[in-house]
């Protein structure tokens, strides 16, 4: 999957919304939950094609209870820091990408959507915080399972967002766009669940490398104590 997936393809949707005379196209297939600062809910998968068997999910997916939960309790974010930076600052502390409220509101609707997906579809999630009458902050992204594996998307992480005055609310309809340059890191607490991937070379040399997406080994979380 491409890696700046999520900065393409929501404008090329906005564009064609707009030239196609204003009418909005279906955002999503199937709402699993919603309240007024929360939902989740299955969406088509950008990069997949239907043409092409590899990029399909691996949908409906199967997760106990006790997966989901380790899942996400052992998500942390961490300060993004380019290089230079590093260099003088060191490592940002990571801490826990989601609270434990937000864990239980999540999990059991994450496995629901997940068991309800077909291959051509992802689940994505969005949770917000208002801050003030105009403002809120916004954590989003998606999930998804291939090859045995749990890919976890976050495309925000206590964004800030001002509600505009009058327009569209992309922070609700588009849960895989970044609304500003993800300023953190997604890490998980142990790293043996985390699955390798390629690393280029001026990632390697400038120790540069940052990424909204975490692919964790199903098999290894399912062998975790609680």
């Amino acid at each position: 999957m491409p890696k700046k997936w999520w900065w393409g393809w929501p404008w090329c949707v906005l564009i064609g919304w707009l030239f196609a005379g204003c009418v909005a196209p279906p955002f999503y297939s199937y709402l699993v939950y919603e309240n007024p600062t929360s939902f989740v809910r299955l969406e088509v998968s950008p990069w997949v094609d239907p043409d092409v068997p590899q990029t399909l999910n691996e949908h409906p997916a199967t997760m106990s209870r006790r997966q989901m939960i380790e899942a996400l309790n052992g998500l942390r974010v961490r300060e993004y820091r380019s290089g230079p930076i590093r260099w003088f600052r060191g490592l940002a502390d990571p801490e826990p990408a989601f609270m434990k409220e937000e864990i239980e509101l999540l999990a059991p609707r994450l496995l629901e959507g997940l068991g309800l997906a077909v291959p051509q579809e992802l689940v994505t999630f969005y949770l917000s915080h208002p801050v003030n009458a105009t403002k809120r902050e916004v954590t989003s992204g998606g999930m998804f399972v291939r090859d045995g594996h749990l890919h976890v998307i976050i495309s925000n992480h206590r964004t800030s967002y001002e509600i505009p005055p009058a327009g569209l609310i992309y922070d609700r309809r588009y849960p895989l766009f970044s609304l500003a340059p993800l300023d953190v890191d997604l890490l998980y607490e142990t790293e043996e669940t985390v699955m390798p991937k390629e690393k280029k070379i001026w990632e390697t040399i400038l120790g540069d490398e940052h990424s909204g997406e975490i692919v964790l080994d199903l098999s290894r979380l399912s062998m975790m104590k609680m």
